[in-house]
């Protein structure tokens, strides 16, 4: 018998799921368990996997053959020399998250964008008052640059060219496809690009090639009116760099929904900024994450019952 593990607490396992993956591969058994207590008696034999699963768990099964991640990233599992070094398969969740990152995306830009923050600390206060004017701008006119232009940045285009928005996408491959994009730039020479910008949106994977990419000589390119989004990974930018920016005008504002370290120390000067607009790594929780992470295993699962290869599969050498 072989057997796919749902990486899930067993009276938290969604029945219907599991009906329609024995239903899809009627030769395996579908088992439910995170921990390796709970799921010894069948390690030996798994073939699949998916959902929530540590890592010495899964490398306990010696058959192994594909893992679903449940995270668009799988930096935390990259980072791991016996993961480089293993042969199973590993696709990730991208294409679950995109209506939901887009979506707090733009929460963080309008709230910037209309002075919201103030207004809240006037609540507060108990005090009704208008937000001076040159804390406020407009989206409309504004040049979006989007280093990361997968189906978030594909998205995140769409919407900011609904707000009258120019949206530039920097990109390694397919420079051809325009898509929703106004203009696509080679991934090597964004740089020149900051210089224009008026919202850099950052939704870059953690690689080895990323970490640290967004410093200070990146800040000093982009005009002291523009503004740094991040929703990506926090290790991509150098946040000291981020705060300097921020205090010394270098940059009008950010958004960020990530930051490294995370979480973010009780002293950091980032809390009392108020050009700086913070949330605590939530922009991809959505009540639809679970329908639709399952409707991406089930796909995928298709596809490699039939022999191909399920969608979003990692290459652990680029790192995504």
């Amino acid at each position: 018998m072989k057997y796919i593990i749902y990486g899930t607490d067993p009276e938290k396992a969604d029945d219907e799921l599991i009906k329609q993956i024995q239903t899809l591969a009627p030769e395996y058994k579908v088992v439910c368990g995170k921990t390796e207590e709970e799921l010894a008696p069948w390690l030996a034999n798994a073939e699949l996997a998916f959902r929530e699963i540590d890592i010495d768990v899964l490398l306990k099964m010696p058959s192994l053959k594909w893992y679903q991640a449940w995270t668009a990233g799988v930096d935390h599992l990259l980072e791991d020399p016996r993961i480089m070094e293993s042969s199973f398969k590993i696709s990730t969740a991208s294409g679950i998250h995109p209506v939901a990152l887009t979506e707090h995306i733009f929460a963080l830009l309008l709230t910037l964008s209309r002075g919201l923050q103030y207004s809240q600390g006037f609540r507060r206060q108990h005090s009704w008052k208008k937000v001076p004017a040159l804390r406020i701008f407009e989206l409309e006119g504004k040049t979006m640059l989007i280093l990361g232009a997968g189906a978030i940045g594909r998205r995140s285009a769409t919407i900011a060219r609904a707000f009258g928005m120019r949206v530039i996408a920097a990109k390694r491959r397919h420079l051809d496809r325009l898509g929703p994009f106004d203009e696509v730039v080679p991934w090597e020479g964004f740089r020149e690009y900051l210089k224009t910008a008026d919202v850099v949106l950052n939704i870059l994977p953690l690689t080895h090639e990323t970490e640290g990419f967004f410093g200070a000589a990146e800040f000093k390119l982009m005009r002291s009116e523009s503004v740094f989004i991040n929703v990506g990974r926090g290790k991509t930018v150098h946040t000291d760099a981020l705060l300097d920016a921020l205090e010394n005008g270098t940059i009008a504002g950010a958004c960020l929904d990530v930051i490294d370290p995370e979480p973010l120390g009780k002293e950091s000067p980032a809390w009392e900024m108020e050009n700086l607009i913070l949330t605590g790594h939530y922009a991809g929780i959505t009540p639809k994450y679970e329908e639709r992470g399952n409707a991406l295993f089930l796909s995928n699962l298709e596809l490699y019952i039939k022999g191909q290869e399920p969608e979003n599969l990692v290459d652990r050498e680029r790192g995504y």
